[in-house]
This record gives structure tokens, C-alpha cells and sequence, in this order.
């Protein structure tokens, strides 16, 4: 199978990292605007370097597409390997804005193009055995925190471009929750930018939290901060009748009156996430994919409603 990658930064290193010794996977192009980082890509996982998704299809059979671009990037590029039915791989998330991620989701379903999305947390090793527990001892409140320190990209500081940080990182805790546990409507959210000296031309609130109601009946409180030295805290919190259970990017903990125990990750979810997409491709079978866009616009969807809610309040 043919491969590109449009983008050429960490995220598509990471990915590559995952596929470059995965059988049958030939790597064509790497597409980006600036010519140092696609030479970069090109001489460390080979291929041939393009300044546009257009140059890339003009010269390459590509077979599948990874689309690892900031937020604010989304939309030519992915109606452009649309239109020629390429599959594509969509790092999270779908878009800065609410629309592009709706017009690209309908162009979708109309070219029936399989499509997936990066939410890496759902092809977890340690996923399966949560949603077995919560299946006979459910979930009864959800607490999610991403409290972080401020990413260097000056994309990832504007609100146009980015989305904020709700949009662009928290959304990870919004989609696995909904993958366990079920939908959420928005109760309410606030939100905050303070003056930071060293991020003068920053517009993204680095506060923020957000109250759901799950369609179960049940709260879930959702925070996110930028404003420390580090990455502090990343988890979502299931708390069941008698267990807390916490999931980070590295494992499960569990914990109850009667034990404490922690189930470690075995898998590179990157990888699990990007076989599951080439087998949807080789099968024709959507439902293999961790996340397809269609389900992916639905945490979308909440991301925004949750930015609108806060951006619209008075100040």
C-alpha cells in the first residue's frame, strides 16, 4: 500500500515511527509548505517531498493519506484527496472551527471515502477491560482534567487557528468519555484569558471547565489549564459504586476499600489506531476503525458547543 503523510511535524514522526517497519507499506510523499521539514521527512523515512496536497496527488498512485496538520489547516486538503477517493487518517481535531469539520464530514458520507480520526486514546490496550467493568458496575460521575503547560507553536496560541485548548487538547478526555460511557449534552461552561506577560499575543482562554450531562443520568466535570511549567495532570476519572478508576496515557488505575492495582500499557496506541485504519482499507470495512469521522464529529460538535458557551458569556 502506498502512503503519504501531509504534514511534517511531530505528529507525523510519531506515526511514522509506528508504520515504518509494518509489512507491505511503501511511503511516497510528505507534503508541506515549508522545505526544510519535508526534506527532513523525506531523507529520514524516504519518498519524495511535495509543497501541496495537488503536487502530491498529480505524481503519486497514493493509496492512503495521514493529514497531521494544525487546526486551522483542515479543509483543502482533505477535499482534495477526497475528490480523488483516497482514504484518509485525520489527527484530532477535525478543525479550528465548527464548519469545516461539518462540510468535510458531509463530503465523506457523499464519496464514501473510509476516513479516520487520531483519538489514540481509544485504542488504549487497557480500554477494553474499563468498558468490561463499567459494563455490570457503570459509571456514576466523570471527572477529566488536562492541566498543562502552554505549547510552544504560535498556531496553537490563537483562537482562529487553533481552536483553544478545549478544542485542541481536551478533546481526547471528551471523546473517550463518550466512548464509554455514552453522549453528553452541555450544562454550562466559563472560561477565562488572563494577561500573561510571556505570552503576550495570546487570545485562548488557559482556563476553562465545562459541566456535562451524560444521557445515563450522569455529571461529568471537565477542566483544562495552560498556565503551568509542565504537564501536571492528564486523566479522565470514573467513579462506580465502590471504585475509582483513573485512565492517563499510560495505564489504568484501580481502586477500591478492597484493592489498589494498576493495569500498564503493552501497545503503542499510534500503531493499533494506524493497522486498524489499513485493515478498514483492505477489507473495505469501516467498522474496524477506532474512531471514523462521522463518530468523531460528534465530539467535535461538543468541543464546540462547549467554546461557544464560554466565548458568548458576558465579560
Amino acid at each position: 500500500m502506498k502512503i503519504a503523510f501531509v504534514g511534517a511535524g511531530w505528529v507525523a514522526s510519531r506515526h511514522l515511527g509506528a508504520l515504518v517497519n509494518e509489512p507491505e507499506l511503501e511511503i511516497v510523499g510528505h507534503v508541506s509548505p515549508i522545505a526544510h521539514e519535508r526534506e527532513t521527512a523525506v531523507k529520514h523515512w524516504g519518498g519524495r517531498g511535495y509543497a501541496s496536497v495537488k503536487d502530491l496527488v498529480t505524481n503519486e498512485n497514493v493509496e492512503a493519506a495521514w493529514i497531521t496538520v494544525p487546526p486551522g489547516e483542515h479543509g483543502e486538503i482533505e477535499r482534495t484527496l477526497i475528490e480523488k477517493g483516497i482514504p484518509i487518517f485525520v489527527e484530532k481535531p477535525l478543525s479550528a472551527d465548527r464548519i469545516t469539520g461539518e462540510e468535510i464530514g458531509t463530503l465523506i458520507r457523499e464519496k464514501k471515502v473510509i476516513a479516520a480520526v487520531g483519538y489514540h486514546w481509544r485504542a488504549m490496550d487497557t480500554i477494553p477491560e474499563v468498558k468490561k467493568f463499567l459494563a455490570s458496575n457503570p459509571a456514576r460521575m466523570v471527572l477529566a482534567a488536562w492541566h498543562d503547560s502552554t505549547p510552544p507553536p504560535d498556531w496553537w496560541q490563537h483562537q482562529n487557528t487553533s481552536g483553544g485548548q478545549m478544542v485542541e487538547q481536551a478533546t481526547h478526555l471528551f471523546d473517550l468519555a463518550r466512548y464509554l460511557i455514552g453522549e453528553a449534552a452541555l450544562v454550562d461552561a466559563l472560561a477565562k484569558v488572563n494577561n500573561r506577560p510571556a505570552y503576550p499575543n495570546s487570545d485562548v482562554a488557559d482556563v476553562s471547565a465545562a459541566l456535562l450531562s451524560f444521557t445515563t443520568g450522569i455529571p461529568g466535570i471537565f477542566s483544562a489549564s495552560c498556565i503551568l511549567g509542565n504537564q501536571a495532570e492528564v486523566y479522565v476519572k470514573l467513579i462506580s459504586e465502590g471504585m475509582l478508576i483513573t485512565i492517563t496515557q499510560t495505564g489504568v488505575a484501580y481502586e477500591s476499600k478492597e484493592e489498589k492495582r494498576e493495569a500498564h500499557m503493552m501497545s503503542d496506541p499510534f500503531l493499533n489506531e494506524d493497522r486498524a485504519f489499513i485493515n478498514a482499507i483492505k477489507t473495505n470495512n469501516p467498522s474496524l476503525l477506532y474512531s471514523s469521522y462521522e463518530d468523531a464529529l460528534k465530539t467535535h460538535r461538543l468541543c464546540h458547543n462547549i467554546l461557544e458557551k464560554y466565548l458568548n458569556k458576558p465579560h
